[in-house]
C-alpha cells in the first residue's frame, strides 16, 4: 500500500472527509488532496500533526503492524501538565525550538535532529531528577533532552511525575492498564502504577 492509501486509510479511521482533515492538519484542502494523491511529499508539520493524533509513522512509510502507536500520549493543554517546575529546566528557555541551537557552543555542540524540533522540548542534567535509578548508565553532568509530545512505547527512557509528587527518571513499560517503571540498578526496586496515577510521561529522545 502507498503513502497516499495509508494517509486515506489513517483519514477513514478518524472518520473525517478530506476537507476536515485538512482542517485538523492546519493545511489547505488542495495541499492535502496533492499529498492523498502522492502529487506531493509530506512535510514536516504534517507528519508531527498526524503522529500527535495517534497514528503510527513507521505504518505510514510501509510498516506491517498496526496505523496506531501505543503507549501515552501527553496533552500540553491539561492543567496538570507541568515542564517548568518542579523539573528544572536549563536557564528557564522552554519554549523556544532554537535555544539549544543558540547555545550550542555551551553544551558539547550540540545539534537538532531537523526531524524532530519539538518546540516544548526541554534540557536538564540528571542530577537535578534526584533520582538515582538511571546513575549507573548515566553520570549525574549528562545533559538530557526530553519531549514531552512523543508518544512513549515500551523500554523508552522516560521522565515521569506521579500523582503523589514524586518525579522518576525510569524504564517504562506497559502491562494491560499499568506500567513498570524499572530501573537498571538492581537495588532500585521496580514501581508499577496504574496509568491514571500518571500526570506525564516524558521521553527522553537524547543524551550528551
Amino acid at each position: 500500500m502507498t503513502i497516499g492509501k495509508r494517509l486515506k486509510e489513517i483519514r477513514k479511521d478518524l472518520g473525517f472527509s478530506q476537507e476536515k482533515f485538512a482542517n485538523e492538519l492546519s493545511i489547505h484542502l488542495r495541499s492535502y488532496v496533492s499529498y492523498e494523491h502522492e502529487q506531493r511529499s509530506l512535510p514536516e508539520n504534517v507528519l508531527r500533526k498526524i503522529r500527535e493524533l495517534g497514528y503510527s509513522l513507521d505504518w505510514l512509510f510501509g510498516a506491517e503492524g498496526s496505523m496506531k502507536t501505543m503507549g501515552l500520549a501527553n496533552d500540553v493543554s491539561h492543567p496538570l501538565y507541568v515542564t517548568k517546575t518542579p523539573i528544572p529546566i536549563i536557564d528557564n528557555h522552554i519554549g523556544d525550538p532554537d535555544f539549544l541551537i543558540k547555545h550550542k557552543d555551551n553544551y558539547d555542540n550540540f545539534m537538532w535532529p531537523m526531524l524532530d524540533r519539538d518546540p516544548y522540548a526541554y534540557a536538564l542534567k540528571v542530577k537535578t531528577l534526584n533520582d538515582e535509578s538511571l546513575a549507573a548508565k548515566y553520570s549525574p553532568e549528562r545533559l538530557i533532552i526530553v519531549s514531552p509530545i512523543e508518544n512513549i512505547m515500551n523500554d523508552d527512557r522516560v521522565i515521569v511525575k506521579l500523582k503523589d509528587g514524586s518525579i522518576l527518571f525510569r524504564i517504562i513499560q506497559y502491562s494491560g492498564n499499568e506500567v513498570k517503571l524499572k530501573s537498571i540498578k538492581p537495588d532500585v526496586p521496580e514501581i508499577t502504577v496504574s496509568l491514571d496515577k500518571i500526570v506525564f510521561a516524558h521521553k527522553v529522545i537524547l543524551i550528551k
